[in-house]
């Protein structure tokens, strides 16, 4: 059975949607224990009370970012309890705008509570801010104005002025250099950074840990969630977490067998 966690409603039409989800859930035979978190349950209490429970597969129902805060609960608590396979599942209420949508490749509704039902496991790389902070999703270094700040890795500095950093859990970062010229960094390291021929501004890497410093406090979010400020160090866990993910899809529509041949 499932511990299906609900984010807080924001209006009525989140409300008509949860009732909405939970027939679904109800209709497909997958229901199991439905909680959602209050300013006297939170995210983290329920999180180990499902756990505590004996879940050992936890469905968190929200916007991206309450998404990934169960994810930070489930993978800190889990690791601090010794549990091993605890698996995530997710059913986004924003499929347009969801980063989680796109890494599941799940389009709507149906598609989030079918892929429960069918429950195929992937483990998918996690990123540690230190000292205990996971995300899953993609987060941005970003304030309302360009930043100077500097990242570095084991063996590479870059310092530059940035209107936006972005990071995925595999630690593929991606800047938005304010210049038109390439910084010292790029030049150093070319065979490191690629820049899209339509954007001469932006250059990537990826390593498996690194830092990013500032002079001032930048917050690091995902959608509105601020998650952290600078300055902080990053390392990535690869396939640390384990979530439900929709079957491949393989199509036959060119592929004619004669079986009389």
């Amino acid at each position: 059975m499932y511990y299906y966690i609900f984010m807080p409603p924001e209006d009525r039409k989140t409300k008509r949607l949860y009732e909405k989800i939970k027939l679904k859930i109800g209709l497909l035979g997958i229901s199991g224990e439905m909680v959602q978190s209050t300013p006297l349950r939170t995210v983290e209490e329920l999180t180990e009370l499902g756990l505590t429970k004996g879940y050992n597969t936890i469905i968190a129902i929200g916007k991206d970012s309450f998404i990934n805060k169960v994810a930070h609960f489930l993978i800190n608590i889990s690791l601090a309890q010794g549990k091993e396979d605890i698996t995530l599942g997710a059913i986004p209420i924003d499929f347009n705008e969801s980063k989680i949508s796109k890494m599941l490749k799940i389009k709507n509704l149906d598609e989030a509570i079918e892929n429960l039902r069918n429950r195929h496991l992937e483990k998918f790389d996690v990123a540690l801010i230190e000292p205990n902070k996971f995300f899953i999703l993609p987060i941005e270094v970003f304030k309302n104005k360009p930043f100077y700040c500097n990242l570095s890795t084991k063996s590479y500095f870059i310092k530059t002025l940035a209107e936006k950093i972005k990071i995925t859990p595999s630690l593929r970062c991606n800047i938005m250099d304010v210049r038109s010229i390439p910084n010292f960094f790029q030049k150093a390291t070319k065979f490191l950074l690629s820049a899209p021929a339509n954007d001469k501004y932006t250059s990537s890497f990826h390593a498996k840990s690194f830092g990013i410093e500032s002079n001032e406090l930048i917050p690091i979010q995902i959608d509105d969630e601020i998650l952290a400020k600078t300055p902080i160090k990053l390392h990535t866990i690869p396939k640390l977490l384990q979530l439900i993910v929709p079957r491949d899809k393989i199509s036959v529509r060119n592929n004619w067998f004669n079986f009389n041949n």
